[in-house]
């Protein structure tokens, strides 16, 4: 692997760990929503973890998630 190779494996890594914080906030807002127990929230972020592993999914369902209205 030379150079090129590294620097986009740690983009990457440095995407995949930004999304990842993503993940937390879009599953707590989508158990919010649901059912409102650790199970749910184990769920979706698991989900939201594997999404944050491709580059621009965890940012796409965090922006798309982000206005959702927990309070109801």
């Amino acid at each position: 692997m030379g150079v090129l190779g590294s620097i986009l494996l740690i983009i990457w890594y440095i995407l995949t760990a930004v999304q990842e914080f993503f993940a937390y906030g879009t599953a707590y807002r989508q158990t919010k929503l649901g059912g409102d127990d650790g199970v749910a929230l184990f769920g979706w972020l698991l989900v939201y973890s594997f999404a944050a592993m491709i580059p621009g999914l965890g940012i796409y369902f965090w922006y798309k998630n982000r206005y959702v209205n927990i309070t109801e």
